[in-house]
């Protein structure tokens, strides 16, 4: 039943997605304060950060002992402390973005498309942060499913993984793992690569080319069929069938229009982020996967997403 009931939440999630975006938390974490301070520190208009500052000492996101400004043990839990149990951290601030990208929903119900928007770092440390989040609920059994009858050190793509997190578990039941990614975040995460880890990263667009430059056992495809409409991931799966070896697998994870109670919804935040996206049918991305050239497509359903896997005949 739809529950429209509580007006003040959304309220508390945009002025606190607002202050993790902004470097307030972080700069507080750093160095408590005081106001004048903490507005030069971050180049901030006084007026505005004051009343976002009383907000957020209200809502007990921020504690202030004269005239001091500091984080609630609450906070420093929500937002850094990965191992409590209300950890959020900064997939907050994908959050504001994705209800910020949603209020444009009138217009492109009108023209069809998003309004461009660009990203920056507190924006891709929001978006990583929530793919993490997400990915430690299935990964184990994505893996699992993935590398099942495949040789004992299968070569493993992970196209757009970037984040690694999957990379790292495939990694870790023994698969070689290349991650192709855009070179903007091979260059940010390519360092964070612990040594002996059989993990190695090649800087390309994947909707321009996927590498060939070997021939891979398995081609993982984590959270990117969504991004894209019928004859991208058409043109997609065709390449990823030429980077294959024979037998070879792709295994594809999103949410499944009709299976997943999530994907009609889910495909409203690609109809406000992206040109063609959506969320797709089991029949489509079959029909997709047999004309690239795939036969044997099988579906998985673990913990509310959806794992389709295929062979190259």
């Amino acid at each position: 039943m739809p529950s429209l009931k509580n007006p003040i939440a959304p309220q508390e999630l945009l002025v606190a997605g607002a202050a993790l975006k902004a470097g307030i938390f972080d700069a507080l974490r750093k160095k408590p304060t005081n106001l004048d301070d903490l507005a030069s520190d971050l180049s901030m208009d006084s007026r505005a950060l004051w009343t976002v500052m009383e907000a957020l000492i209200s809502l007990r996101y921020v504690i202030r002992e004269d005239e001091r400004l500091s984080l609630t043990p609450e906070t420093e839990d929500l937002f850094f402390n990965e191992d409590t149990e209300n950890y959020l951290g900064y997939s907050l601030i994908h959050t504001f973005n994705v209800i910020k990208s949603w209020t444009h929903l009138p217009e492109i119900l009108k023209t069809g498309q998003p309004p461009e928007n660009g990203r920056d770092q507190q924006d891709v440390k929001g978006f990583m942060s929530a793919m993490k989040k997400n990915a430690k609920e299935i990964a184990d059994q994505l893996v699992n499913i993935s590398l099942a009858g495949l040789p004992k050190e299968p070569k493993v793509l992970d196209l757009g993984g970037g984040p690694l997190n999957y990379a790292r578990p495939f990694a870790l039941a023994g698969a070689e793992v290349t991650v192709q990614d855009i070179p903007e975040v091979c260059a940010v995460m390519e360092p964070t690569l612990i040594p002996g880890e059989k993990i190695k990263f090649v800087k390309g667009d994947f909707t321009e080319g996927v590498f060939g430059g070997e021939q891979f056992d398995l081609i993982f495809l984590g959270n990117i069929c969504h991004i894209y409409g019928e004859g991208e991931n058409t043109l997609l799966f065709k390449r990823v069938h030429d980077s294959l070896q024979s037998g070879g697998r792709i295994t594809i994870l999103d949410f499944i229009r009709g299976i997943s109670p999530r994907a009609e919804l889910f495909a409203v935040n690609m109809l406000a982020n992206t040109k063609t996206g959506g969320t797709w049918t089991l029949e489509q991305y079959t029909n997709w996967l047999k004309r690239a050239g795939f036969c044997e497509v099988k579906m998985h359903d673990i913990a509310g997403r959806q794992i389709i896997t295929a062979t190259k005949s």
